[in-house]
């Protein structure tokens, strides 16, 4: 009885603290993106296509009432394939892939729209890992917008967020040109685009949790 007792009064007590939001969270989060290299003003016969990547790292927020603000680090692949109606002199055929792996630092900005629903938005800033290899950008250095929304799940403990953000390039990646059909040589603009989702896990949460649970165990 005194076991069933005390293992009532954690639930209760998780369930209480679960309603407070804490000053601050940390944690990692691990997820999935589509990714491709936007032509701007494409006057060449290319197309870009999309391509599967992924993005991992850590985050520090800060809680101030409905907004927080939250530093991360994180890694992601970004990049995408070609497409043209004749031969890339790269590979010998119409398809040309690139693969761009930065290391990422972002401030996000959040405002919480409806109960655990949060609006973001922030500058990213990339390190390419891969500059100058045969499938990275000639860019050393890839500066974005991002955009999205956060939603902290409704489980009882709040461990566990879902995070999906549109992220736009504003750098120019190449420094190639195309000769169009007249034999004119124009330079091109390649500028990353990326759709990102992701799962984070809030550690300081569970020490928060862990620790009441100690505590209500001793009494």
């Amino acid at each position: 009885m005194k076991k069933a007792l005390t293992i009532i009064l954690v639930f209760i007590s998780i369930l209480s603290f679960a309603q407070i939001r804490p000053a601050t969270q940390h944690g990692f989060k691990i997820g999935i993106s589509d990714s491709k290299t936007a032509i701007i003003n494409n006057r060449t016969n290319i197309t870009p296509k999309l391509k599967n990547n992924i993005n991992a790292g850590v985050f520090y927020r800060w809680n101030l009432k409905k907004i927080s603000v939250q530093p991360e680090a994180y890694f992601q692949a970004k990049g995408g394939s070609f497409k043209a109606t004749t031969n890339f002199a790269e590979t010998e055929n119409t398809i040309l892939r690139n693969d761009y792996q930065y290391l990422t630092g972002s401030l996000v900005l959040g405002y919480e729209v409806a109960k655990n629903i949060h609006l973001v938005v922030g500058p990213e800033y990339g390190y390419s890992l891969n500059s100058g290899s045969k499938r990275g950008p000639y860019a050393q250095t890839d500066f974005s917008m991002a955009g999205g929304i956060r939603i902290d799940m409704l489980d009882a403990a709040h461990l566990f967020s879902l995070n999906i953000r549109y992220v736009h390039g504003l750098t120019n990646t190449t420094n190639k040109t195309y000769k169009l059909e007249d034999k004119s040589v124009i330079p091109l603009n390649f500028q990353n685009r990326t759709l990102q989702v992701a799962a984070s896990f809030n550690f300081s949460d569970y020490y928060r949790w862990a620790k009441k649970d100690k505590i209500i165990k001793k009494k």
